[in-house]
């Protein structure tokens, strides 16, 4: 190991990592603006059908807090609020939203992130073959179902995010898209999850095997999104469910979960968002 003088980087096993200021946060706190009504997380953001782009500028006294722990992508993001010979806002990948570089877990440190091909199958959870299900099983095995790096990326949870540096403020909705992982984001919430509304979910057909280890199915996910007092107006074992809009089965498709005592779900935005995703043909839906 090498590491400079007070610890400005570290080199571990051929891996340089470094302390970084990604966001300036007064009294350790995200500063949302006061005139904000409603707040937004995205989780697993990547760089296509981000709510920066797709939310945003249908709610504009919305505020977004997304996370992203690829870097590349991160910058990509980041670019987006960026000008030429200007100094840009730190941290900020909108005028109403921030993007931050780390993985979303149910613990916090340092964690192996797998790289797939396509980065958008990418996980803190290793990738198999699926051995059986309605998968794109050619483009599945290459593209996504095999790790071609190792990356470390720093982990933080919800619990955290909601209880410390997002103190007071009720999310509208928290969309998670952790590639197998999703229900263990979730949980990492603890007691601060009674103040989300709303979560949209990555759910696997019950028919599908999983392409990464020990993802739950979707009974499972329903299941325990119904003991933490969150329903769906979808069904797993509805066939119609894992169509697409041209009638081709699938393994995956995404889950609006709601509280019965709040507001209803916007059932629309979640009819639109997984068409796009269909039409996209697949990878990870970040």
């Amino acid at each position: 190991m090498a590491s400079s003088a007070g610890a400005s980087y570290e080199l571990r096993d051929g891996v340089l990592t470094l302390p970084l200021h990604v966001l300036t946060m007064p009294e350790g706190r995200i500063a949302v603006p006061n005139t904000t009504s409603s707040l937004y997380i995205e989780i697993g953001t990547n760089a296509f059908s981000t709510w920066d782009v797709e939310l945003l500028p249908r709610r504009p006294n919305a505020f977004l807090v997304a996370f992203e722990p690829l870097v590349d992508k991160w910058a990509l993001l980041l670019a987006r609020n960026a000008r030429k010979r200007v100094a840009g806002k730190l941290g900020h990948h909108h005028k109403r939203g921030v993007v931050l570089p780390f993985a979303v877990s149910d613990h916090e440190g340092l964690a192996d992130f797998h790289v797939a091909p396509r980065d958008g199958c990418s996980s803190l959870r290793s990738m198999h073959a699926p051995r059986y299900g309605s998968w794109n099983t050619s483009w599945t095995r290459t593209q996504c179902a095999r790790s071609v790096e190792i990356r470390r990326v720093p982990t933080v949870t919800l619990r955290t995010v909601l209880g410390r540096w997002l103190p007071g403020w009720r999310v509208k909705r928290l969309k998670i898209d952790a590639q197998g992982a999703d229900l263990a984001v979730l949980t990492g919430a603890g007691s601060e999850l009674h103040r989300v509304d709303e979560v949209s979910m990555e759910t696997l057909n019950d028919d599908c095997d999983g392409l990464y280890d020990g993802q739950p199915n979707c009974s499972t996910i329903v299941a325990t999104m119904r003991s933490l007092g969150y329903l769906t107006l979808k069904s797993c074992s509805d066939p119609r469910t894992w169509q697409s809009p041209r009638g081709v089965p699938g393994c995956e498709h995404d889950f609006l979960f709601y509280r019965p005592d709040r507001q209803p779900p916007e059932v629309a935005d979640d009819r639109r968002s997984a068409r796009r995703k269909s039409l996209r043909g697949g990878g990870r839906t970040r």
